[in-house]
């Protein structure tokens, strides 16, 4: 049956407490729907994991360990919680998931840990009793790195679909593409994604190519300073923007966070560090920082 390959299905979902969309291209309709309901019923599967405001899930489990317990955890949580502490120790800290109690009981308690551990039988997360690590209170939140991670997730499902030219966000603060934009006349130009907003960004295109690969913005446009630098319990003084691309959701979207809280010298020197790494920070109205612009435009 012939195909309309110059078409793009979209649907949409509301989970995570924000809109994710999928974006199908070369498929019926019928069948992107099919495809697009198999994406949302993996996202509300692992939202169930780590809602932090679900008793049952968990997280909100997790949260709840006394020193020297310890609880089975699933491989979701085991992973995305493996790749949030390898952001915090790769961003100094700039970045992490027990911000809310660091902050919270800052100076007064033992800085929280927590074990990760893979046994024979699966995966547990531990917190060390008194003895080992001292108290330790646990507030773990994995609103800055669970979508992204949701993202890397379901292209397994697009993968079992035959799904090969898509595109997925959630809430537009993070999005994944594979594949390109059904009519581009270049094959290996992926898919559009707007970056930079009000904040203008002389010599910077509005919007970039996404192709195997995930791009993350944060910033203070719409909530304001709400993201806090989880070592000091401030408001972030970075940048009023900053947006991460890798080619996973969920470091994509731990970076756009971490770079609000660091400083532009701090950014660039992780870009450095980690050139599958692109980076736009903004610094005020119309100061605006590319850094690995040529792994950004590669796809220009």
């Amino acid at each position: 049956m012939a195909q309309d390959l110059q078409a793009v299905d979209r649907f949409t979902h509301h989970a995570m407490a924000t809109l994710f969309e999928v974006m199908v291209g070369g498929h019926e309709e019928e069948y992107s729907g099919q495809a697009a309901r198999a994406v949302f019923m993996e996202i509300d599967r692992i939202e169930r994991l780590f809602n932090r405001f679900d008793p049952s899930s968990e997280i909100s489990r997790i949260n709840r360990l006394e020193p020297g317990q310890k609880l089975a955890v699933g491989v979701e949580t085991f992973e995305c919680l493996a790749l949030a502490e390898e952001a915090r120790r790769a961003t100094a800290g700039a970045f992490d998931i027990n911000a809310r109690a660091l902050v919270k009981y800052k100076g007064r308690e033992t800085p929280p840990s927590l074990d990760l551990v893979r046994t024979s039988r699966g995966f547990e997360a531990r917190l060390p009793d008194a003895e080992a690590g001292g108290p330790s209170l646990l507030d773990l939140d994995l609103g800055g790195i669970g979508k992204g991670y949701a993202l890397d997730r379901v292209l397994e499902v697009l993968a079992d679909w035959s799904v090969e030219n898509a595109l997925i966000h959630g809430g537009t603060s993070t999005a994944i593409a594979i594949g390109t934009a059904p009519g581009a006349c270049d094959p290996k130009r992926g898919w559009p994604v707007g970056v930079g907003g009000k904040w203008l960004c002389p010599g910077i295109p509005d919007s970039f190519r996404l192709r195997g690969r995930a791009l993350s913005g944060s910033g203070t446009e719409v909530k304001g300073t709400h993201v806090l630098d989880p070592r000091t319990g401030l408001p972030a003084g970075g940048h009023l923007a900053a947006w991460a691309s890798h080619p996973a959701a969920a470091v994509a979207d731990a970076l756009s966070t971490a770079f609000m809280v660091m400083t532009t010298e701090d950014v660039a020197a992780y870009c450095e560090r980690h050139p599958e790494v692109w980076a736009l920070v903004v610094k005020d109205y119309g100061d605006c920082r590319l850094f690995n612009g040529a792994v950004a435009l590669e796809c220009e």
